[in-house]
């Protein structure tokens, strides 16, 4: 009777097969449908912007749901709540990785996009001018970090200065609007600042002052909890990633032209022009750069440093294991090296 009945069934399968209302193709992939967060900056937008011209997440069988994020401290949040599968953060964010909330799981690139801007009629010309004077960024942000070095480097201390926490948003209104004297912000957010001020500008320093000191990174990162349940979805996006990496280095120029696209599509309002004002800031890499330096030890270095500024400067309370939080196995597996 077992018998008879699969033999109907087969027969109704390659019934319907033959009709064309199902069909098996070869090498297809399962499709997993994600939501992962981005920053609408160039480097963190280079990824869903290759991924929109290539497919390359979708190649993987991974149809992705890209959200926008202007800060790191949210979207750990939202993969924490499950809202958000996996995402971008930059160097403001590492903390909260190295505090067991999330787990890094790409580098992606070098990042010497910040600035501390005042208007040029304030009189402010140095860090030691800033004294007594109100300046705002988002605390948790590379803006905090980038403050913290900058006043290390200069010898001035940070209680001297009246420092504001805002959302970033908020803090580029203050400044336009006049209400402080100066803000720390990053990527096309300076581009914003100088078209919506009818005056010049003065960067009193920049990310490339203490680069020295720590390297600035961006990065992708998911929850402990993702990447035990998901070990194949995993491999799947570290693949797209690193495709979508070497897609980028072929020509920039083209990756800022795919960004402002995807701006377009997604409703930003970031411009070509505003992307390209971008193009000295980030330092990319292919994906057989990543491969030397994790067999050479430049990866591990890197993510120590950076563990040993958040250490020293007491962003983080206790030092960890850098393998704790930065999965240079799962790197290593992504990219086709030693499994």
């Amino acid at each position: 009777m077992l018998k008879r009945v699969l033999g109907v069934i087969w027969v109704a399968f390659l019934s319907l097969f033959a009709l064309g209302i199902i069909s098996i193709q070869a090498g297809e992939v399962a499709k997993i449908k994600l939501r992962a967060a981005y920053h609408p900056n160039w480097g963190p937008m280079s990824v869903p912007a290759a991924d929109m011209k290539k497919h390359f997440f979708s190649e993987e069988g991974l149809e992705i749901e890209w959200l926008k994020f202007t800060s790191g401290a949210p979207e750990v949040a939202a993969m924490n709540s499950g809202d958000v599968s996996f995402g971008y953060i930059g160097q403001g964010a590492i903390a909260l990785c190295a505090e067991g909330r999330a787990e890094i799981i790409s580098l992606s690139h070098f990042t010497n996009s910040e600035a501390l801007l005042v208007r040029t009629s304030s009189g402010i010309k140095t860090m030691q001018d800033l004294k007594g004077k109100i300046l705002a960024t988002e605390f948790g942000t590379t803006g905090e970090v980038v403050l913290d070095l900058l006043c290390k480097r200069y010898g001035v201390s940070r209680s001297d200065i009246n420092v504001v926490n805002m959302p970033i948003t908020s803090a580029i209104a203050a400044f336009i609007g006049g209400s402080i004297d100066a803000i720390v912000a990053w990527g096309t957010d300076l581009t914003n600042i100088k078209a919506n001020i009818p005056e010049e500008l003065h960067a009193v320093a920049e990310t490339r002052d203490v680069v020295d000191m720590v390297p600035f990174l961006g990065l992708w990162i998911a929850t402990d909890e993702f990447v035990k349940n998901n070990p194949d979805t995993v491999m799947r996006i570290l693949r797209a990633l690193n495709n979508c990496y070497d897609y980028r280095f072929e020509d920039l120029d083209r990756n800022i032209q795919d960004c402002a696209d995807f701006s377009k599509a997604a409703g930003l309002g970031v411009k070509y022009d505003d992307l390209k004002s971008e193009r000295n800031q980030l330092v990319f890499f292919t994906s057989d750069d990543a491969k030397k330096w994790l067999d050479d030890g430049k990866m591990k270095n890197t993510f120590q440093l950076q563990l040993d500024y958040m250490v020293e400067s007491g962003r983080l309370k206790d030092t960890v294991p850098v393998e704790s939080y930065v999965r240079f196995d799962l790197m290593r597996k992504g990219l086709g090296m030693n499994k």
